[in-house]
Order: C-alpha cells, then structure tokens, then sequence
C-alpha cells in the first residue's frame, strides 16, 4: 500500500438501515444495531471503520462485545463474524 495514499472509509446510512433489518447474529433478536467490526487495518484510535463492516447485533450482544473483544465473543457463541459480514454485504449487492 502507498504509504501516501489515505484509505477511504465508506460510509452510507442506507447500508447501516439494511445492516438493521437483520436479526441479532448471536441469539435473532429483531431489534439490532449495526456493530462496526475493529480490524487494525480498518479503524485506528478514535476512528470507526467502514459501514461495510458492520453486523447486526442486539443491545445486549453489542454491549457484550465492546466488553469482550472479537476472540473470545466469537469463542463464546461460535459466530463467524467474516461470514456475517460476507453475508449482509452480498445481501445488500444482490438486492441493488
């Protein structure tokens, strides 16, 4: 990567309503948030990464995981956090 080059973070409040419209991907409770997934490569201190790497989850699964962490919240409920993310993505594109 060009040392140079600023990475672009997506943002679109339209992709976050579809993130919505999913259930909870630990326990598909209806009422979800869009969670933003934190990668080291897609987010940095005080910024959010892309909407692209949102997941729907519950208030309480959503607190639980800031508490957490991805490791051991994925260890927990056996979530594949990358399929989720593949998922809602190729949802929102077939649906265009």
């Amino acid at each position: 990567m060009n040392p140079h080059l600023k990475p672009i973070t997506w943002k679109s409040k339209k992709y976050l309503d579809h993130v919505r419209k999913f259930p909870c991907a630990v326990c598909g409770f209806t009422d979800t948030q869009a969670h933003h997934i934190r990668f080291s490569y897609n987010s940095g201190m005080g910024k959010k990464p892309g909407d692209i790497w949102a997941i729907p989850l519950c208030h309480t699964h959503h607190r639980e995981y800031h508490d957490m962490g991805i490791t051991s919240f994925q260890k927990k409920y056996e979530v594949n956090i990358y399929q989720q993310l593949f998922f809602i993505a190729k949802n929102w594109i077939e649906n265009q």
